[in-house]
């Protein structure tokens, strides 16, 4: 779903502006959800869209991430030409740790996000992957279309 859906979304609504998209950080496996998630952000760090292109990388190469070491996301923030350096100090200062368990938090207590993929689109919350034209026309209602 989200090699393929989102993708589409963000072409359709978010490069027009019309749509926003957020994301929130998962923690349901424990140690390896955080390295993962505090990966991303290290990412992020350096170019707020190397967030989102670490993000597709490790939805890319998910079967690597169970038992992927700070090595194995050294290595991914080289593929996407990251300083590998900055990033690793990063990853293993535990710079986002805070951020990424505070999101996970208010994604299931505040929001009460508990199915993964979820989607909130306003104030309806859409659990479970959909496709692509089930978003557009949720997303269309949403927008008054």
């Amino acid at each position: 779903l989200v090699l393929r859906v989102e993708p589409r979304l963000i072409d359709t609504y978010v490069a027009s502006g019309e749509v926003k998209l957020a994301f929130l950080h998962i923690l349901d496996h424990g140690g390896s959800s955080e390295q993962a998630s505090m990966a991303a952000e290290c990412a992020g760090a350096q170019d707020p869209w190397a967030f989102w292109a670490m993000h597709n990388h490790m939805f890319a190469n998910q079967g690597a991430l169970f038992s992927a070491s700070s090595d194995t996301y050294v290595g991914f923030a080289g593929d996407l030409g990251l300083d590998q350096a900055a990033f690793g100090t990063c990853l293993n200062d535990g710079t986002y740790l805070d951020k990424v368990r505070a999101m996970d938090a208010m994604r299931k207590n505040d929001l009460g996000i508990r199915r993964r993929p979820s989607f909130l689109i306003n104030e309806q919350l859409v659990a479970g992957g959909i496709p692509f034209e089930a978003f557009t026309t949720i997303i269309q209602q949403e927008l008054g279309q």
